[in-house]
C-alpha cells in the first residue's frame, strides 16, 4: 500500500469472529499454563482440548484471509465445543463463588455463540459475492449483535461476582463442624488446597467428618476399593467409622486431582 491510499477496513464479520477465536485460544492457554504449573501433571481434558485450540487457531487465521473454509471450520468446531462445555458450563454457572471458572464459562460460551452468527454472516457474504461489500448499513446492523453480546457478558459477570461473594460468605460462615474440609475453590486444580488438612491421623474406633464448603460438588472416594465413596454437595457433610489401623487414600471423581490421607493408628 502506497502512502495515501485508503487503508483496508475489515469488516465486523471479520474482525468478530477473528477476535472471537483468538481470544478462547488465549483463554485456554492461560489454564493449560495454570495446570502444567501445578503438581500432578495435566488432566486428561487438556488433550482433548489441544485439537479444538489448534482447530481455532487455523480457522483464525482463514477467516483473517477472508477464506471460505476458515469460515466452515470456525462454525462446525465452535458448535462441537459448544456441545462439548455443555455439561461442566452447567456446573460452572450455578458455582459462582468459584470466579476463576465461571469467568472463563461466561466469557467463552457467549463469545463462541456470536462467533458462530457472525462466521454464518460472514461465510454467506463470501460465498454469494466473493468479497465483503463496504457498506455501512450493513456493519451498523450486525453491530448491534456484538453490542447485546458485550452487555450480556458484563452483566453476567458482575451478578456472578455479587452472587459468589454472597455464597462463599454464607459457605464460610455456615459454622458445619468437620475434620476435613473441602475449601472454596477446591474444584479448581490451581487453588492448591482441596482437602484440608490434607493428611489426617485417628484412631481406629474413631470417626473422621468431612464437609464440602466449596460451591461446587465433591466426592470422597477411596482408592482403590469402594470402601466409601460419597458424593458431597455444596453444604453438605459425610462421616465415616475408620474399624482398622492402615493408611487411606481418597480423592474426588469429579476433580481427580484433589487428593488426601487418612492414617488409622491401632491405638
Amino acid at each position: 500500500m502506497t502512502f495515501g491510499e485508503p487503508r483496508v477496513r475489515r469488516p465486523l464479520e471479520v474482525l468478530v469472529p477473528f477476535l472471537g477465536l483468538l481470544y478462547t485460544v488465549l483463554v485456554f492457554v492461560v489454564v493449560i499454563i495454570q495446570f502444567a504449573t501445578q503438581p500432578g501433571g495435566l488432566p486428561s481434558f487438556i488433550f482433548i482440548l489441544l485439537p479444538f485450540l489448534a482447530l481455532f487457531l487455523g480457522a483464525a487465521f482463514g477467516i483473517w484471509k477472508r477464506s471460505r473454509i476458515g469460515y466452515i471450520v470456525s462454525i462446525a468446531v465452535s458448535v462441537l465445543f459448544i456441545l462439548f462445555q455443555g455439561a461442566f458450563a452447567v456446573e460452572a454457572l450455578s458455582n459462582p463463588s468459584a470466579f476463576i471458572t465461571f469467568f472463563e464459562t461466561a466469557t467463552i460460551l457467549p463469545v463462541l455463540i456470536i462467533t458462530v452468527v457472525y462466521s454464518i454472516l460472514g461465510l454467506r457474504m463470501v460465498w454469494r459475492k466473493g468479497a465483503f461489500p463496504g457498506i455501512p448499513r450493513t456493519m451498523a446492523r450486525s453491530s448491534v449483535i456484538v453490542l447485546f453480546g458485550v452487555g450480556f457478558i458484563l452483566g453476567g459477570l458482575v451478578i456472578g461476582a455479587l452472587a459468589g461473594a454472597t455464597e462463599a460468605r454464607l459457605l464460610a460462615n455456615s459454622g458445619t463442624s468437620a475434620d476435613v474440609l473441602i475449601p472454596q475453590g477446591a474444584g479448581n486444580q490451581g487453588n492448591g488446597q482441596f482437602y484440608v488438612p490434607a493428611n489426617f491421623t485417628v484412631k481406629v474406633g474413631q470417626s473422621v467428618t468431612w464437609a464440602n464448603k466449596d460451591g461446587m460438588t465433591h466426592t470422597v472416594t477411596k482408592t482403590p476399593g469402594t470402601l466409601f465413596d460419597q458424593t458431597l454437595a455444596s453444604g453438605d457433610t459425610f462421616k465415616f467409622t475408620f474399624t482398622q489401623a492402615g493408611t487411606y487414600q481418597y480423592y474426588c471423581t469429579i476433580h481427580p486431582w484433589m487428593k488426601g490421607t487418612i492414617v488409622v493408628t491401632s491405638g
